[in-house]
């Protein structure tokens, strides 16, 4: 009985390691497909670092622009409403314009020039240090259009 108990035993054994080894091989195909992911994942993100780099630019410029909107809105009012017969009389300060500021180390300069927005990024040594954002109105079949130029297109913030 004893020799039947071992060759019970004997078939026991390879039919536990027959179990374990599809648990093994899914295991196995996890960490492969786990690889797989963070691999893909990683070659994302180095071929878009410069995409992101530049969104992050955008975004950080973003303040600047949004602090233009208020002033173009009030252009384009004055503009459609006839009151002003000619763009040289829309200055900073004049027609319900905000007064110059001139860009320093704490706050961003801004201004308007014959109807022209021009805003200078801060004076901050960040890449943006500097950086132009200039707007032109032009009427064209009752509405406003802006041209926008500056050297914010060169650091890709506009």
């Amino acid at each position: 009985m004893s020799e039947s108990t071992e060759n019970t035993n004997a078939v026991e054994h390879p039919m536990d390691a027959s179990r374990s080894q599809p648990e093994q091989q899914q295991r196995l195909a996890r960490m492969t497909f786990a690889g797989v992911m963070v691999a893909l994942v990683v070659i994302y993100l180095v071929r878009n670092a410069d995409r992101f780099e530049d969104l992050q630019t955008e975004t950080r410029y973003s303040e600047l622009v949004e602090m233009v909107e208020p002033i173009q809105d009030t252009i384009e009012a004055v503009l459609l409403s006839g009151d002003a017969a000619d763009m040289e009389f829309l200055d900073s300060g004049e027609a319900g314009l905000p007064d110059e500021v001139l860009v320093s180390e704490e706050v961003h300069g801004i201004s308007v020039i014959d109807g022209r927005i021009i805003a200078t990024w801060i004076k901050d040594e960040s890449d943006l240090d500097g950086v132009t954002y200039i707007l032109t109105p032009k009427i064209e079949d009752g509405a406003v259009e802006w041209a926008t130029t500056g050297t914010c297109g060169g650091k890709k913030a506009c």
